[in-house]
């Protein structure tokens, strides 16, 4: 994985002269996005700076384990800091302040846009963006060691964090011998994967398993072998689950054998979010999600349009 050498040398120096950073995860957030937040809030905190951690969304539940998650603060930040690291977001939208803080996509402030979506737009005043990388964890990984930056057990923690979820416990066609051997090195520096696994893959909550019974209830497979399921608001307050607690149910979903791709539609105050994941070589569901306004990665994206679902049934004669 080849980082631009002249980006590092600048967020280097940015990082050296500030003292108050911002590190601002996307909205919705998940483990590479807080795997993110977290591990650059402890080397910064380390390197005697006074970062901060401020997301539009709260944490799910299962990442409570991770090390400073009592500092993932949840809120609208103040523009008064002397660095803002944004961390994991596809594109601007995705921070979830791109209109009321119109400010950090100007180019000016001191934004540093770390990221390795393909559907980045390359906001900041610094861009890190990797598209070959399978997390910004790795990025960050990679970033830390090109800068000779301490990583600690509870750094490693949470770069595993991204790395392990994002790759889908190192399942997805996303792993490589590169990504296998960065995950090697954060377990040397101490990184608990036994807690990582525990919690975020081998815990599910009754109001998790009602909901994905939802999912497979709804589930079919049209002519074109595309695999969907739909989640109505409804069944989010019949379950008692919240929307976090979606993560992960597509990709079971697309383990349906011979399915072209798979799609979850779920129903949110007044909007439509679409999941999308294939295995197939030869389809690539981030130009499916572009048409809707979305993006991601090939075999991994998404997309959120106004609307809310309904319910068409279809009658036929026949003789």
């Amino acid at each position: 994985m080849q980082l631009n050498p002249q980006e590092l040398e600048k967020i280097d120096t940015l990082i050296q002269r500030s003292n108050r950073i911002l590190i601002v995860p996307h909205k919705s957030p998940d483990g590479d996005t807080i795997g993110s937040a977290l591990a650059l809030y402890q080397v910064l905190f380390q390197m005697g700076k006074a970062p901060e951690i401020i997301c539009i969304d709260e944490a799910p539940e299962e990442f409570k384990f991770l090390p400073n998650i009592e500092k993932f603060k949840i809120g609208s930040p103040q523009l008064n800091y002397d660095a803002y690291f944004i961390l994991d977001a596809g594109a601007n939208y995705m921070t979830g302040i791109h209109e009321s803080h119109t400010a950090l996509f100007n180019k000016g402030l001191e934004v540093v846009n770390i990221d390795h979506h393909p559907s980045n737009d390359y906001f900041g005043k610094y861009n890190l963006v990797n598209t070959e990388a399978p997390s910004a964890t790795a990025i960050l990984y990679e970033m830390f060691t090109a800068l000779n930056y301490s990583i600690d057990r509870h750094t490693a923690t949470c770069l595993l964090t991204g790395v392990y979820t994002d790759t889908g416990s190192f399942m997805h066609s996303n792993t490589t011998s590169e990504i296998l051997r960065i995950g090697a090195r954060l377990l040397a520096k101490g990184a608990n994967l036994r807690s990582i696994s525990k919690e975020i893959f081998n815990t599910t909550k009754i109001s998790t398993m009602r909901l994905w019974g939802r999912v497979l209830k709804n589930i079919h497979q049209n002519g074109e072998r595309v695999t969907m399921s739909v989640v109505r608001e409804k069944d989010f307050t019949d379950t008692g689950a919240d929307y976090s607690e979606m993560t992960g149910v597509v990709d079971y979903v697309n383990s349906v054998p011979d399915a072209k791709y798979s799609v979850i539609l779920t129903e949110k105050e007044g909007k439509v979010k679409g999941s999308l994941r294939t295995l197939r070589e030869e389809v690539d569901v981030a130009e499916i999600a572009s048409g809707y306004g979305g993006g991601g990665h090939t075999k991994a994206a998404g997309f959120t349009i106004p609307g809310q679902l309904e319910k068409e049934t279809r009658w036929k004669v026949v003789g």
